[in-house]
Formats: structure tokens, C-alpha cells, sequence
């Protein structure tokens, strides 16, 4: 066992060692906004496979190492041969179906979805063997939905988007369990699901289809003051569920969308203002929030109350430095909920600070890389349903990681692709789907219409 905790030890600088590399070979990818290359498209892909594979490899071998029990040993094993093959597969899919220029995004992905595994199966098995079933579901939605039902994906069917969001913010109401002091989880043949996950991508959609091609629009005050309606609406419905995580999502992904749409800052900027004003009022009308901030303000004060998820976040990720403690050396089971609000504290405490800014980096990667199809893209619907996507990216990520680090007052969200949590999972890997999607539908209208004019 000793040799064992050497190997571990050891294992630190070789996992973020493989880190750097893959995500120095990964930022290759992000033209215009990086200037090297690194080598050929195929290349580079199969070297960020053999990091995958490494990182998968070494993590399962750790945790299962580790286990004492032999059937625990075994369901580890298993886990992680499924998750191996999904990744490998699903990478193999992409680049018989010439998804080439696509597959970083899906590398970065895989690159937060294993880490966030291995992570998971330290930290509670039966959560992490929960997780694999949302991976298989998340990338079968994503590889199969956005072709075969792309006919469900246009501007015209704005009102089934509305619909469907409708549905996902009244659900709660009426079969919601409450959890935390939120009514945010409904419970389906033992299964349960997050409304407002689904909800998400339905009000990106919706926005879309809304703001399709605004510049020619006749009724642009019209499709303003729908959409207001339809925002308030949806927060007044978060509000009273008490899920002030959601309402702050959706809100400031609406301001983003509003803003590619009209083109000016003035109504985003009274926006953020009439945000600002809610939030006050927010501090005031419900308690739990004005614990957070106080939590946020000063978590010293105490420690043992109010102050101790702040604090053990905050331990665990300055304690053991860049390289961290090793995979199963440390205490990530001290920090309250850190399989889902905390799990980037809980991986900075076992994989070292350098593991975390490569996470974010990943983050950047795969938000950077939604922005450039965006860009790409001729067709105004695509590119502003792509630009919600990366927006509600972007907002998750700013909003868990700043909380976690006590930049901001902590708000109850998934981090994505790590956090613990099936429908933000399969909705996430989703979303990858769709902007591959349109990615490699854009490329092919290209070609049709260059065709023509040749």
C-alpha cells in the first residue's frame, strides 16, 4: 500500500502534466483567436484521445485501487469501461461521419465529463454510477436528435418552443419536491428530473425563433415586449419556487440574446439595471439569500454555521497547491455538496489548482469555439440559438466557479459537465450536439451553394 500511495503521489505532476499538453494542443483549434497550429486536424484529435485515455485509464485505476471491497472494486471497473466506450465510440462516430473540425468541442467536453467522473466515483459511487446512465443518455440525444428531428429546429415552431418552456416552469408546481428550500425537482417513475434544465434550451430556441431576422422585421416593438412578457413571466414562476439560481440564469442569457438581436446596449443596459433592482429586492424578501451574502461577505464569522461550506471550499482549494493532495488523499467529502455546488473545489483540493485553471480553460475552449460557428454562420437563427448556447455556457461557469471562489455570493447551479445531476448532464451534452449540428450544416450549405455558382 505504501508503493501504492508513492504511484499516487507521483501521479499528480504525470495527470497535470497530460493536462497542459492537451490543453495546449486543444487551443490549437481556436482560430482566429490563437495563431499556431501544431500540426494536421486529424493528428491533434488523436493525440487529445490518448490524453483522454491516460486521464481515464490512471483515474479508474486510482479510485479502484483504493476500494477494499471487491464488488465495489468490480461496479468501478465497469463504470469505467462504459464511459470508455462511450468516449471512444462516440469520437470513432465523429470522424467516420467526417465531424473533423467538430470534435474539439466534443474533446473538450469528454476531457470535463471524465475528470468530473473520476471525481464522482471518489467521492460516492452510487451517484457516479447514476452519472454514467446520463452520459449514455446525453451523447444519444446529441449525435441522434439534431438530424433526425431537425425538422422540429426552425424559426416557425417558436410557439412549440414556448410551449415546451411553459410546461417546464409550471411542472414544478404541481408534482415539485422541495429541495433546499427550492421547488425545483419533480419525481418521474423514481427518476428525478430538473425541469428548468429543459427549460433552458427552450427559451434559447424560443428567443431565436422570436428574433429571427430582426432587422426586417415590421413589429420590432412587438417582438420586444412578447418577449418581456414571456421573461416575466418565467420569473415570477422562479420566484415563488424559490429558484433564484434559474431566475439569474435565464435572465441574463435573455439580455444576451436581446443584445445580438437589436444590435445596441441601451435596452440590455436597462436590463442590468432593472436586475440589479431585483436582486435588492430578492436580499430582502428572502432569507436564504441574505445568508449567502453574508456567507460571501464574511464566512469567518461563522465558521461552524452559515460560513462552513464557504470556508471548507475555500480550504480545499488553497491547501494543497498547484499539484494537490492526490487522487483519494484528500478530504473533498468535508466540503457540504461537493458532488454538485463544489465539486470544482473538491477536484482543485486532488488534482492541484493548475488542474483547475485547466478546467476552466476547457470552459473557455469549448465557449471560444461556439463563438466561431457562430460567426460562421449565414443563417441568423443558428447563429443566435449557438450564441444562447454559449451564453448559458459562460453564465454556468462564471456563476459556480465565482461562488465556489467567493468572488460572488454562491448560487445553486450546476457546473457543466462535472457536477453531479442528470438532466443538466444530458441537456449540456445536448447542446454540444446542436452546435455540431449546425456547424456541419453550415459547411454543407456552403458547398451546395458554392456548387451553384460554380
Amino acid at each position: 500500500m505504501a508503493y501504492f500511495n508513492l504511484m499516487i503521489l507521483l501521479s499528480r505532476y504525470i495527470f497535470a502534466g497530460f493536462g497542459f499538453l492537451f490543453i495546449i494542443v486543444a487551443f490549437s483549434f481556436m482560430k482566429p483567436f490563437v495563431s499556431y497550429s501544431l500540426g494536421k486536424t486529424n493528428e491533434k484529435n488523436k493525440f487529445l484521445y490518448l490524453c483522454l485515455v491516460f486521464f481515464h485509464l490512471g483515474g479508474v485505476s486510482i479510485i479502484a485501487g483504493k476500494q477494499t471491497d471487491i464488488s465495489i472494486q468490480i461496479a468501478i471497473v465497469i463504470n469505467g469501461l462504459i464511459v470508455f466506450a462511450l468516449i471512444t465510440l462516440t469520437l470513432w462516430l465523429l470522424k467516420v461521419w467526417k465531424r473533423q473540425e467538430e470534435m474539439i468541442l466534443w474533446n473538450l467536453m469528454f476531457f470535463l465529463i471524465d475528470i468530473g467522473y473520476i471525481m464522482l466515483e471518489r467521492l460516492n459511487h452510487n451517484l457516479a454510477s447514476k452519472q454514467v446512465i446520463a452520459y449514455v443518455i446525453g451523447v444519444g440525444v446529441a449525435l441522434i436528435f439534431p438530424s433526425v428531428f431537425a425538422i422540429l429546429i426552425r424559426p416557425k415552431n417558436k410557439y412549440l418552443y414556448l410551449f415546451i418552456l411553459m410546461v417546464m416552469v409550471i411542472l414544478p408546481f404541481a408534482f415539485g419536491n422541495r429541495v433546499l428550500g427550492a421547488i425545483n425537482w419533480i419525481e418521474i417513475g423514481g427518476m428525478s428530473i430538473q425541469p428548468s434544465e429543459i427549460g433552458k434550451i427552450a427559451l434559447v430556441l424560443f428567443l431565436a425563433a422570436l428574433f429571427n431576422d430582426f432587422d426586417n422585421q415590421k413589429n420590432k416593438v412587438k417582438a420586444i415586449v412578447g418577449s418581456i412578457a414571456v421573461l416575466m413571466v418565467v420569473l415570477i414562476c422562479f420566484v415563488l419556487q424559490r429558484d433564484l439560481g434559474a431566475a439569474l440564469l435565464y435572465y441574463l442569457t435573455f439580455l444576451m440574446i436581446l443584445f445580438m438581436a437589436v444590435k445596441s446596449f441601451i435596452l440590455p443596459a436597462m436590463g442590468i439595471i432593472m436586475g440589479g433592482i431585483g436582486s435588492t429586492i430578492g436580499y430582502f424578501l428572502f432569507s436564504h439569500v441574505r445568508v449567502r451574502v453574508q456567507a460571501f461577505l464574511d464566512p469567518w464569522q461563522d465558521i461552524s454555521g452559515t460560513g462552513y461550506q464557504v470556508v471548507q471550499g475555500l480550504f480545499a482549494i488553497g491547501t494543497w497547491g498547484w499539484f494537490g493532495s492526490g487522487l483519494t488523499r484528500g478530504i473533498p467529502n468535508k466540503i457540504p455538496f461537493s458532488a454538485n455546488d463544489y465539486i470544482f473545489a473538491a477536484l482543485c483540493e486532488e488534482f492541484g489548482n493548475l488542474m483547475g485553471i485547466i478546467i476552466l480553460l476547457c470552459y473557455l475552449g469549448i465557449i471560444l469555439q461556439c463563438i466561431y460557428i457562430a460567426l460562421r454562420q449565414k443563417n441568423e437563427f443558428y447563429r443566435l440559438i449557438i450564441m444562447g448556447i454559449a451564453t448559458l455556457f459562460a453564465l454556468q461557469t462564471v456563476i459556480i466557479v465565482g461562488g465556489v471562489l467567493k468572488l460572488i455570493p454562491l448560487t445553486g447551479i450546476t457546473a457543466p459537465f462535472l457536477s453531479a445531476g442528470g438532466s443538466s448532464m444530458v441537456v449540456s451534452i445536448g447542446m454540444i450536439g446542436l452546435v455540431t449540428y449546425f456547424s456541419y450544416r453550415s459547411k454543407d450549405e456552403a458547398i451546395e451553394e458554392e456548387g451553384l455558382n460554380g
